[in-house]
């Protein structure tokens, strides 16, 4: 992420309004995550970094990859993925159904996995909301 674009801007704005805070692992939990790369399932150090945080800090994590997923909840973690945060903003009324909508097939055409019968059940649940939730 380049500093001064849309995205970068956003994230900033997230942390300044608290919907995202900054937590970092110790010299010792980075260790562990490169154990769990080596020896667990098929992740990445990012995921396991990510894993151990939200177990650290005993917090819901947002991950779409399924491996990652697997471990985590092998772990007892509650995970979520994009699409929760889309769906949780639509009902929170931060998008409107129109911009849900746009970001999913936005996603989708950026290369965003998902199977054809998820995305249109997605596409449905978003058409369920009213014109206008803000």
């Amino acid at each position: 992420m380049k500093e001064g674009f849309s995205d970068a801007l956003a994230i900033k704005e997230c942390i300044e309004q608290g919907w995202i805070k900054i937590s970092k692992l110790n010299e010792n939990e980075i260790k562990l995550c490169e154990k769990m790369v080596k020896h667990a399932f098929e992740i990445h150090l990012g995921e396991a970094q990510a894993i151990l945080l939200a177990r650290k800090i005993g917090t819901l994590l947002l991950m779409d990859e399924s491996s990652g997923r697997a471990f985590a909840e092998a772990l007892g973690l509650k995970v979520k993925g994009t699409l929760y945060v889309i769906m949780r903003a639509l009902r929170e009324k931060i998008l409107d159904k129109a911009e849900a909508k746009e970001i999913v097939l936005t996603l989708v055409s950026k290369g965003f996995r998902i199977e054809p019968k998820l995305l249109a059940r997605m596409l449905r649940e978003i058409e369920r909301f009213p014109d206008k939730c803000r």
